[in-house]
């Protein structure tokens, strides 16, 4: 569970410096997702749901990627806003989807084991992160909203990753003798 948290710290902490029309990330989203994959394949046999997100995270690495070497060589930029809007908005989708599933397998293993991992709280912060990160796209058009829409994701992702280290632990302290 140590590499999930890795690997969600460096997709969520995406920091990047942008020179004339290129762009640089300074953490490169895909060794987030390769961090996940590793995390996802140790939790296989706990849950079949990490099995069912690991195709979804192994495509992320591959996407992440590409996207990296666009920004790199200044091609993103040439492309049109919508196209950047939609594909930014897809990758926003299939993330929570990964994060949900990881979320689902840590309740499977929760009740499996019947041990408090703390999964009710962090759905909880799953579902405003959602709705945080989807609203800022729906507000795309009113940038000064966006903003703040965007710093209360942020927020909320900052919040997301407090509690999965939680659970992180717990899982560690629970389910070390099983």
């Amino acid at each position: 569970m140590k590499d999930i948290l890795i690997g969600m710290l460096l997709v969520f902490l995406n920091f990047n410096l942008d020179l004339d029309s290129s762009r640089i990330g300074l953490i490169p989203t895909f060794l987030g997702y390769i961090f996940m994959v590793r995390g996802l394949s140790e939790l296989t046999g706990r849950s079949n749901r990490f099995s069912h997100v690991m195709p979804f995270a192994k495509g992320m690495i591959v996407y992440s990627a590409v996207c990296y070497l666009l920004d790199l060589f200044g091609i993103t930029s040439t492309l049109g806003g919508l196209i950047s809007f939609a594909l930014g908005l897809i990758t926003t989708i299939i993330s929570l989807y990964i994060s949900h599933g990881i979320i689902m397998g840590i309740k499977d293993i929760e009740t499996m084991n019947a041990k408090n991992l703390n999964s009710e709280q962090l759905y909880s912060t799953w579902k405003l992160l959602a709705l945080f990160s989807l609203i800022t796209y729906m507000l795309f058009f009113i940038p000064a909203l966006a903003i703040v829409s965007t710093i209360i994701s942020l927020i909320i992702g900052l919040y997301y990753l407090f509690v999965f280290n939680k659970t992180k632990n717990l899982f560690y302290d629970n389910t070390s003798a099983v």
